[in-house]
């Protein structure tokens, strides 16, 4: 509120006697009353649910939705301890093997292939989808996936995708397979869809 200086100031020299005077405001300002042979001024409150308390209208309330993290392969299967649990999109996903009709595994793309040792693979889940395309026509290609980081062990003892049979221990260890995502949707560098529905 600013200062009712100015308002006290024009009562005093309108000099009526035994009167209440409202100084010249705004609609939002206060309302200041008094006698000019009176020093007492009263200065009254804006009643409540005034126009101007019903114009400060609060900022809508915008509710920030959590992006998926953006992570390759390779960094997902070396974090995956810290990752898992998250949503997640994989991009530069190379695909290097076909285990069924909704189960794949991916590592990074790049120029070199990584020494034997130093891979960090990622299997891959549909979720309740199927794959599209043949694996001679999906190994060696370049993907983008979008799901959830799971770990290897959260994986294999859910009912969230069928483990397969042929993935020993010793097989996952020999294949250097760290990682596991449940994805909802596999696409191509240009953005075409590579799994169907089962529902």
């Amino acid at each position: 509120m600013g200062s009712p200086g100015p308002a006290i100031a024009a009562l005093l020299l309108i000099g009526m006697s035994g009167s209440s005077v409202r100084a010249q405001q705004g609609p939002c300002d206060q309302t200041i009353s008094g006698r000019p042979d009176d020093e007492r001024i009263v200065v009254w409150p804006l009643p409540a649910q005034s126009p101007c308390e019903q114009r400060r209208v609060p900022p809508p309330q915008v509710r920030a939705e959590r992006l998926p993290l953006a992570v390759r392969p390779e960094m997902l299967a070396y974090h995956i301890e810290s990752i898992a649990g998250q949503a997640v999109e994989v991009p530069y996903a190379r695909v290097v093997g076909v285990f069924g009709p909704s189960v794949f595994l991916v590592d990074s793309q790049r120029e070199l292939p990584p020494l034997t040792g130093n891979r960090a693979r990622v299997l891959v889940f549909t979720e309740s989808t199927t794959l599209r395309v043949t694996p001679a026509l999906l190994v060696g290609a370049t993907v983008t996936i979008s799901g959830v980081a799971r770990t290897l062990l959260g994986m294999h003892v859910s009912a969230d995708g069928p483990w397969p049979v042929t993935l020993t221990p010793d097989v996952v260890k020999h294949l250097e397979i760290r990682a596991a995502i449940l994805a909802r949707s596999v696409k191509t560098a240009d953005g075409v869809e590579l799994t169907a529905s089962d529902r």
